[in-house]
């Protein structure tokens, strides 16, 4: 893009609020949209209001939050922003005049522990331009402030935040020339596992039309059984981290941030190897227990369509730590006999597709396929049988970067398609400049064209074909274009 020139501030009125933006090249930028507060500002585990007039709009915060485990692919961007419990707030690019375009809401990722809506990555000003629609990105609570509070059971304010802001923008969005009709939820990650659960959402039905889902996890949703565990470990180790500090007793209703992270961190090495430490929890209302057996999800889709897109190498994003040489045959035969159903059947896969690879590449290989590649097609298929269009996705441009090949996250520069946000990410060191503008300009006109109606496109305005039960294809990005193909065979993991 040609460098920005900056008019004059820009002022909208939604409500009894007035917001403030600027414009570049085109398209004016409002930052810092409070999409609510706290009902009860004294009470961490408070449900959202509607914000009051005198809180609009403020300045960039995150939520409290440790440094990322992928910042040695994605670089220390989120740790130059400040913290603050009360980050409700979402970003909004529009183009100039912006009236009844179509509107993207983009959650980020970040394993339900960090992350945030309104750090450079997600800077929606090219989207916008180029789409001719109006991009949203925002923040929701995090960890075990998100997931562990209450005596009742699970909370899941993360996903409670995120359909508060859903509200907020089918209410607002028409100020800043959105149509509150044409809705698409896009998550990435973690924010891809919540754009799903709304999506199956009595709750949301009616927020959103369209769903484009980027690495999402197959993560079911924790029992109550575990999600006491989890509970009861965290506050054994928060007691510890508040003793150590010399705070005393109390719990996590009032204890600082730096023992909550600390007790967090903890969680998540006792599960190192065994899953996330954090995540949310069936709790029978916005997140149900049966969330991950797509089967039954896909008839509770209330969506029109989905966009489902994977990485090759999703999983070197979680094995980097592990040295390739301690990985042999066996850790590859262990892994697939205790996540698929047929492993003599998924390790001669691995063989036949990799020939030539490290143990460590095929446990790779199998992660990815059993995380991501394969839940993403088999929810394409269920959609599809419940009558909800999709389309399969899969990007295979590799980094750089040494052993990284196209890991998780990778997508994501090429996808919002600003590479100066991302200029001290490892993960695109020694890219050239002209194959990434390639890339991109490959890969933005697939969410585009599903956010304008559904269909994603190609550069040339061609629409990719959908996965449909008699073809079952996977349209693969490369550096040379996009390739259709066949999916995976049905290796059957266990779910």
């Amino acid at each position: 893009m040609s460098p920005h020139l900056i008019a004059g501030p820009h002022a909208f009125s939604a409500g009894d609020s007035v917001y403030w933006g600027k414009t570049a090249d085109g398209v004016v930028h409002v930052p810092g949209v409070r999409y609510g507060e706290r009902l009860d500002a004294a009470d961490r585990f408070s449900p959202l209001g509607d914000p009051s007039p005198g809180s609009a709009q403020v300045g960039p915060t995150v939520f409290p939050q440790s440094p990322g485990s992928l910042d040695w692919l994605m670089g220390p961007a989120l740790s130059r922003l400040p913290q603050d419990e009360d980050s409700f707030l979402l970003d909004i690019w529009a183009p100039e005049g912006a009236q009844d375009l179509p509107v993207l809401v983009f959650l980020p990722g970040g394993a339900f522990i960090s992350g945030a809506g309104n750090v450079g990555w997600y800077d929606g000003a090219r989207l916008a331009t180029e789409g001719n629609a109006v991009v949203v990105t925002l923040s929701y609570r995090l960890g075990a402030l998100a997931l562990l509070g209450g005596s009742g059971g699970p909370l899941n304010l993360g996903a409670q935040d995120i359909l508060q802001a859903l509200r907020w923008v089918s209410v607002n969005i028409p100020a800043f020339g959105g149509d509150p009709a044409a809705v698409t939820l896009a998550g990435h990650s973690a924010g891809a596992w919540y754009a799903y659960i709304l999506s199956l959402a009595p709750a949301a039905k009616g927020l959103f039309s369209r769903t484009a889902l980027f690495s999402l996890p197959w993560q079911p949703p924790l029992s109550p059984a575990a999600y006491e565990e989890r509970r009861e470990l965290f506050n054994g180790f928060l007691n510890d981290a508040l003793a150590n500090g010399g705070c005393g007793g109390g719990g996590l209703a009032d204890a600082p941030i730096p023992a909550i992270l600390e007790a967090q961190a903890a969680v998540g090495r006792a599960y190192a190897g065994r899953g996330l430490g954090l995540v949310p929890a069936a709790d029978g209302g916005l997140v149900p227990e049966w969330a991950m057996d797509f089967r039954r999800a896909a008839s509770a889709l209330h969506v029109e369509s989905l966009l489902l897109t994977s990485t090759d190498n999703e999983a070197v994003a979680f094995l980097h730590a592990v040295p390739v040489p301690a990985v042999g045959p066996e850790q590859v035969a262990d892994f697939v006999a205790a996540h698929f159903e047929e492993a003599r059947e998924v390790l001669d896969f691995l063989d036949s597709r990799l020939p030539e690879a490290t143990p460590h590449a095929k446990l790779v290989e199998a992660m990815s396929l059993h995380q991501f590649g394969l839940a993403a097609t088999e929810l394409a298929g269920r959609a599809n049988a419940a009558g909800v269009e999709s389309t399969l996705l899969r990007f295979s441009v590799p980094s750089k970067l040494e052993g990284a090949g196209s890991p998780h996250c990778f997508d994501l520069p090429f996808l919002f398609g600003n590479r100066a946000h991302w200029q001290d990410a490892p993960m695109l060191r020694g890219f050239p400049e002209d194959s990434f503008d390639e890339v991109s300009d490959q890969l933005r006109p697939l969410l585009l064209g599903f956010v304008a109606d559904g269909r994603p496109r190609s550069l040339s305005g061609e629409p990719l074909g959908r996965f449909t039960a008699e073809r079952p294809q996977v349209h693969t990005v490369t550096a040379g274009g996009i390739v259709p193909g066949s999916v995976e065979p049905e290796l059957r993991p266990r779910r």
